[in-house]
């Protein structure tokens, strides 16, 4: 099982952030945002800032487990926000 990182910057609209291996269970990916930013409203491929998803304010992390063929996004409501990103399984 490997470890993959990056920083991705979000926008205004979905960004996808990981996704799942194709082929089995067990992926998680953990999200950081940064303090000082917006904040990063997570979900599926729809999220938007009038749906809102998950909110993870700035200077929150959070972890989410996702199984085969799901994939994460995130967007905020303005601007850009880059978050950090770590995919544990991949």
């Amino acid at each position: 099982m490997a470890i993959g990182h990056e920083r991705v910057s979000v926008g205004t609209t979905a960004t996808k952030l990981g996704d799942a291996e194709r082929d089995r269970d067990g992926f998680t990916i953990m999200v950081q945002n940064p303090s000082g930013g917006a904040s990063l409203y997570i979900g599926g491929a729809g999220v938007t800032t009038a749906s809102y998803g998950y909110e993870v304010v700035a200077g929150a992390e959070v972890g989410v487990e996702l199984l085969k063929d799901e994939e994460l996004y995130g967007v905020v409501a303005s601007g850009s926000q880059t978050v950090n990103v770590l995919r544990i399984g991949v």
